[in-house]
């Protein structure tokens, strides 16, 4: 990521007035069925309300996509992916010969920049907002406010999934894949005008590596109206994880939870059963599926099979930012269980608002402690929706981001834009 110079004539307008937002997306974020997609679709579709948003995403022509939708809410520029010449394999066994990683380099292209080169000459934009160090490997020009949001720590993120790898060819991949895209992602905080992250510890991580960029926890948040609890008894021993199965930290997951959590809970309940919901399992995960094991896939709502369930877990071993899973559960009531992973970032109490647990044994025995109690499921339930009714509404964090905004495009206008690092030109070079 780098700064170019502004086209002439691109002052900003009056920090107080209705902004100009680029927003520059990896994926087009509707429908809005995984995380990263509804953290961007929500704080997207509240901007949208007082702002002028563009969205600039690419298209892999996925025909799921509502680009319908998102063309009601944005103006919306579509970027072709273009079809590669080799397999993810071969180029990820190419960056080891690179100083640049595989990671924040696979989403760099010249399509993408000529657009981004485009739309700001075009108009004036007072904020741009890069979705993840990821799509952060580009030429920007210098008068917006330049904003990174950071769904994750990339870096964090890549230690957690090593550390569980079973395979020592994937661990050594892994740390020399971790350390490239750390030292890219601290020259994208040091270079952007300010930085968004989801959780106290992701801002303390930022902070410490680039403490002169300004940052602003926008916490994740959750539609208060459409997950809600609902009336009604649930089946009696059942489980449900819900989250996009292709997503490793969620394989990881389920996978986990099957093997090492559920033979102990059948020690107390043969009966119970687990149920797997979200899109793109992988074939040992479908490996998974028989009696009283069902892989459901993805599905139009997710929201029956949350109020069927008698626990929700969430057994998370890597990952980072917080997860949306936690929040919709305690929005619609329900009683979890999470690793201290799963619900970090969250202002939860264990034992107020869910149960946490880290062990298969510990994680297995507050399982069954809930299936066999119902008061105190409700009382989890009752809980963690009033929490997530005080803290974690959509217009909320919002808010919070207006602000953020505000205060950067004045500094901006002031002349604060800090110049490239040679560091950080060395590592991305533009794109490719």
């Amino acid at each position: 990521m780098s700064r170019a110079p502004s086209a002439p004539g691109t002052d900003l307008a009056a920090t107080d007035a209705r902004r100009r937002i680029l927003l520059i997306c990896p994926e087009p974020p509707a429908p809005p069925t995984w995380g990263f997609a509804l953290r961007v679709y929500h704080l997207g579709r509240e901007l949208a309300r007082h702002h002028d948003v563009t969205l600039l995403t690419y298209d892999r022509g996925d025909p799921s996509r509502d680009w319908r939708h998102l063309e009601e809410l944005f103006r919306v520029r579509r970027v072709e992916v273009p079809s590669s010449a080799h397999g993810k394999r071969r180029t990820q066994l190419r960056s080891l010969l690179s100083r640049r990683s595989y990671h924040l380099g696979s989403l760099r292209t010249g399509a993408m920049q000529r657009a981004i080169d485009e739309l700001t000459a075009a108009e004036r934009f007072d904020v741009i907002q890069v979705e993840s160090s990821q799509m952060s490997g580009f030429d920007f020009p210098s008068g917006p406010a330049l904003v990174l949001d950071e769904h994750n720590v990339e870096h964090e993120l890549m230690r957690r999934v090593a550390s569980v790898e079973s395979s020592w060819l994937r661990r050594v991949y892994q740390g020399m894949e971790q350390r490239k895209v750390r030292d890219e992602e601290i020259a994208a905080w040091r270079l952007a005008d300010g930085c968004t992250v989801t959780s106290v510890q992701d801002e303390r991580t930022v902070a410490e590596a680039a403490p002169a960029t300004p940052t602003r926890v926008i916490t994740n948040g959750v539609d208060l109206e459409h997950f809600a609890p609902v009336p009604g008894a649930v089946t009696p021993d059942s489980i449900v994880f819900v989250g996009s199965i292709n997503y490793r930290p969620n394989t990881d997951a389920v996978l986990h939870f099957a093997t090492r959590i559920l033979p102990l809970v059948r020690l107390a309940r043969p009966a119970a059963t687990f149920a797997v919901v979200g899109q793109g399992a992988p074939a040992a995960v479908r490996r998974l599926e028989g009696p009283g094991i069902r892989i459901l896939g993805g599905v139009p709502d997710v929201r029956p099979h949350l109020a069927d369930a008698a626990v929700v877990v969430v057994p998370l071993r890597m990952g980072g930012g917080t997860r949306l899973k936690v929040l919709e559960g305690l929005a619609m009531g329900k009683a979890l269980v999470s690793t201290s992973l799963g619900c970090e970032g969250i202002d939860v109490e264990d034992g107020r608002h869910l149960l946490v647990a880290d062990s298969p044994e510990q994680f297995a025995e507050a399982v069954v402690g809930l299936m066999a109690d119902a008061e105190l499921r409700r009382e989890l339930g009752a809980a963690g929706r009033v929490l997530v009714e005080r803290r974690y509404g959509w217009a909320t964090a919002a808010a919070e981001l207006e602000a953020f905004h505000r205060q950067l495009s004045g500094a901006t206008r002031a002349g604060s834009t800090r110049p490239v690092p040679a560091a950080q030109a060395l590592a991305t070079g533009g794109p490719s």
